[in-house]
């Protein structure tokens, strides 16, 4: 049905009367380059401090004494801090170095409320006071030596940060947790008239709030707690949406508490104001190079588009040219996705459906239909400064599991489980985006579960079941520090790591898909004028395939992978084992075979996409192309849409992007153009459509 509806718009747009023109003027100067943002190229280590290394055991309890209920110290539990610091990791430094990553990305070190019920905030995300480090973690001088021993090795501290909610403080009557639907409990002003959120989400207009008259609960909080959290503004109550816990559904995805996690008002100038002066403070403070930024799909998207231009403000005026902030949208959906990219001011986000998509694929060798269509869908993050490339891309994390768990399910036979973990990170390492390796993981870390289950200890650990856990590559760990051992895993990941590194076009460069059948996946990357091939084999049966390629007549060099080789013409014939990989370099150049010609195609108002507009291009053959769509009301200047430098993959092949619902009022007459430019630098220009923004 949806098809046949967008055929019907298609139609109608073709007999609007002044559909096309040819373009009068020279505008091959609207050709711009796809946009790459601050994160593209990075290879970044997720580590979990706590979890990592024990450099100074007189910080384990935070300078208290009692039980693990008063320190929160208990490393036979693997629900408190088992004593891992910022003075370990400095240690280790080296290590992750030699592992080829560039960045490396640790859990909030912010001081947090060590226990909550059973548990501890060993991992971070129970913040209490978010001016300085948490005291098991060490001191704040430890953790600038920790970002100056890294910017001395040339990686770049990613931190991670919270503002959807503090720790648990705030409770309600009775001990009520139950969510308060906004249609019975609507936000008051102090003199109890009910306000429409909406209209004054981040406004200068928002309303003063009262604790006894605009919320679904009183809030209350122990005397004792009353100015428990810094900065100050985090203990004023009104600034709490005192709704109850969320549902996951509806306006509670916004405003219910995080599993009793009090939820702030990031509607209220006055958390605008004092997030963003307090994490643009850690930026001039410690010299921190990035932000990932944890729960951010259940915070207002007024709060992104104030806060996130202040904190890359304050970076340059610090001195840092670039800034990655990545947010996680815990969704698979890539509209979903390009939605916070494209609309709410971030850079990039973690990429949940790659997660998905390609885990499938290394675990069981199936759904390549699925991940074709993923990628195909990467014209969503198009924009003039966004695009997939700039995606953080990862198979696992502390919350979700381990990628080697969700393999080792799956595989009993211990050689099969490590071929498809290094099959795992072949992909992750060259496939676009900016890889992130969850730490352990190059050690063969499985585990049995997430959240608590993932985040073993790296250093000896106490915890019978993790020394007996299975590995992939290696027997268990025992009462052994994974420091010690050599994994081939490793080996694997600094190879990949290196020859990204001194490869463009493996780093950042051009992704083209090329070949998806019969548990086979291959695609191009590619940047000035250098092709390169990636083909990896999902099925547990030796495999041999012609692959199409842009460079046409050229040997191709193995760099990384076991397989053979012939090449002919604009194909590639490989040939791999079950479960194998290669990588290859074409020996020549590709140089394109002719000016490219090219057409364009009507608008098409897809529903689906939030009203975004799409806009596609034609150019024939298969040489690469960056494809460059502009608009504009007649007589006034071309705004740039976007460029694609891609054709999607079966079943079409064409340049696409999607142009966003405000970039022109309803009803404007407009004039839409795409300009080609091809690796030799020549350029073909569209005929000008005339459209009506519906």
């Amino acid at each position: 049905m949806r098809k046949f509806l967008l055929a019907v718009i298609s139609f109608i747009l073709v007999l609007q009367p002044n559909f096309s023109s040819i373009a009068a003027e020279n505008l091959s100067y609207l050709a711009k380059p796809v946009a790459r943002g601050p994160l593209a190229g990075e290879s970044i280590y997720f580590v979990m401090t706590d979890r990592f290394s024990n450099g100074d055991d007189s910080n384990d309890r935070a300078g208290l004494t009692g039980s693990s209920s008063q320190t929160g110290f208990d490393p036979t539990d693997k629900a408190y801090y088992h004593g891992g610091d910022f003075k370990g990791l400095t240690n280790h430094l080296p290590y992750i170095k030699e592992l080829g990553f560039t960045s490396i990305w640790i859990t909030p070190p912010v001081k947090n409320q060590y226990v909550q019920g059973a548990s501890a905030a060993y991992h971070g995300y129970w913040g209490i006071d978010f001016t300085t480090i948490d005291p098991h973690l060490g001191t704040e001088e430890d953790f600038k030596n920790f970002v100056s021993q890294a910017h001395s090795l040339g990686m770049k501290v990613i931190v991670d940060i919270v503002v959807n909610h503090t720790a648990d403080v705030i409770k309600y009557p009775n001990e009520s947790t139950g969510y308060r639907y906004l249609i019975n409990y609507p936000y008051k002003t102090c003199q109890g008239k009910p306000f429409d959120l909406n209209k004054v989400a981040g406004s200068k207009d928002f309303p003063k709030l009262c604790i006894d008259k605009s919320f679904a609960y009183i809030p209350q909080v122990d005397p004792a707690n009353k100015n428990i959290k810094k900065p100050a503004f985090l203990n004023d109550l009104t600034n709490y949406h005192n709704r109850g816990d969320s549902t996951w559904s509806g306006t509670s995805v916004f405003d219910g508490d995080f599993v009793g996690l009090d939820d702030l008002f990031t509607e209220k100038p006055e958390v605008v104001n004092g997030w963003s002066e307090l994490w643009a403070s850690w930026i001039t403070r410690f010299d921190i190079d990035g932000f990932r930024v944890d729960t951010a799909k259940h915070v207002n998207p007024e709060f992104w588009k104030v806060f996130i231009p202040k904190m890359l403000a304050t970076a340059k005026s610090a001195g840092k040219k670039e800034f990655p902030i990545f947010g996680e949208v815990a969704d698979s959906d890539p509209l979903t996705l390009a939605s916070f990219v494209k609309d709410q001011k971030f850079e990039s986000v973690l990429d949940f459906g790659f997660q998905s998509h390609v885990s499938r694929f290394v675990v069981s060798g199936s759904g390549l239909d699925a991940l074709v269509n993923y990628f195909n869908a990467d014209d969503l993050y198009t924009s003039t400064t966004t695009s997939a490339y700039s995606l953080a891309t990862f198979l696992g994390n502390h919350d979700m599991g381990r990628i080697g768990q969700f393999i080792a399910d799956r595989s009993e036979d211990s050689t099969e489980a490590l071929s498809r973990a290094q099959l795992a990170n072949a992909l992750l390492f060259t496939l676009r985006g900016s890889p992130i390796l969850y730490y352990g993981d190059e050690k063969g870390f499985t585990g049995t579960g997430g959240d608590q289950l993932a985040r073993q200890d790296f250093f000896p650990t106490l915890l019978p079941e993790w020394q007996n856990e299975r590995r992939i590559g290696s027997e268990p760990i025992g009462k052994s520090s994974s420091f010690e051992t050599i994994n081939p895993l490793e080996k694997t990941i600094s190879a990949l790591n290196e020859l990204v590194r001194s490869e463009t076009a493996l780093n950042s460069g051009t992704q083209q898909i090329r070949y998806a059948r019969e548990g086979v996946f291959a695609y191009s990357r590619y940047a000035a004028g250098q092709e390169f091939l990636v083909v990896a084999n999902g099925a547990n049966d030796i495999t041999s395939v012609k692959v199409p390629v842009s460079t046409v007549d050229s040997n191709w060099k193995i760099l990384l992978g076991q397989g053979t080789v012939n090449s002919a013409g604009t194909a590639v014939e490989v040939s791999l084992p079950e479960l194998g990989w290669v990588v290859l370099k074409a020996e020549k150049k590709h140089i394109p075979k002719s000016t490219p010609k090219i057409t364009i195609d009507p608008p098409v108002n897809d529903y689906s996409t939030h009203f975004w507009t799409l806009l596609n291009a034609n150019i024939a053959g298969d040489d690469f192309n960056e494809v460059t769509f502009s608009a504009r009301i007649p007589g006034k200047k071309w705004i740039t849409i976007g460029t694609a430098d891609r054709r999607t993959f079966e079943p079409a092949r064409n340049y696409r992007v999607y142009m966003g619902d405000k970039l022109f009022k309803v009803g404007s007459k407009i004039e839409i153009v795409a300009v080609a430019k091809n690796a030799a630098g020549k350029t073909a220009i569209s005929r000008i459509i005339q459209w009506k923004v519906g």
